[in-house]
Formats: structure tokens, sequence, C-alpha cells
């Protein structure tokens, strides 16, 4: 019985097939236009993402691209340069382009860490300062 519920029955007659299609709403048939410039949006921003990560992933064509303006610029400057070293320098280059160094301990890694945290210093200072000024005032 759920069965026979389940699935429809065809149409006998081409007019209420016409009229079963005229009673069908799309998705998104009924969308308001700001629903509508969202749809729009998001389409945008996944044709733009498609495009930058298809650039990504172009690699061949950029070392190409870059052997060649390296090759051009070897030219240039009158450095006697081979084809196999500039292809060692590119792999030397793109194996190390995304990593990640740790900055060594000293002054300027103080200062900057200093810099990131400056508002919670500041505020450590004056509560310091108002603690200070509250005890000998009191």
């Amino acid at each position: 019985m759920a069965n026979a519920q389940a699935q429809a029955t065809a149409p006998s007659t081409m007019e209420q097939l016409r009229e079963r299609r005229a009673a069908t709403k799309l998705p998104g048939e009924d969308l308001t236009i700001a629903e509508t410039l969202r749809v729009m949006d998001v389409a945008r921003e996944l044709r733009d993402r498609r495009s930058t990560a298809e650039d990504m992933f172009r690699s061949d064509d950029v070392r190409i691209q870059l052997r060649e303006k390296l090759m051009r610029t070897a030219a240039l400057s009158g450095d006697d340069v081979s084809a196999a070293e500039i292809d060692a320098a590119i792999d030397q280059y793109l194996s190390n382009l995304h990593t990640y160094e740790a900055p060594q301990a000293g002054f300027k890694k103080f200062v900057a860490y200093c810099w990131i945290w400056r508002t919670r210093i500041a505020m450590a200072a004056t509560t310091a300062a108002a603690a200070g000024a509250w005890y000998f005032f009191s």
C-alpha cells in the first residue's frame, strides 16, 4: 500500500502533462531580489576562487615563465648561466617557498611581541599604577 502511494500515476494526455509542468515549481523560482543577488554573489565568488586555484595549480607554466625570465635576465646582465643551473635554482626556490622558520630570539623579537601585546601590557601597567596610587594615598 505504501509503495502504491509513493508511485505517481503517469499523465494520460498531453494536456495533463502541460498542467503538471505548469504547477511544478523549480527550486529558486520564488526567490526575492535580495536572495537572487546573494546567490549570484556566491556564484561569482566560486568562479573567482576557481580561477585562482587554477592559476595556483599551473606550476609547470609558472616554472617555464620563470625560467624564460631568468634566462633573459642572465643574457641581459652578461652572466653565463646554463639551463640546468637555472632549473636547480628554481627547484630550490620552489621547495623552500612555503616553509616557516621561527624568528631568532633577540631584542627585535621581544619588541615585536611587546607590540602585539601592547593592549595587555598597557592595561597591566594602568592597573599597577592605579593599585600603587591607591596604596600610597590611602
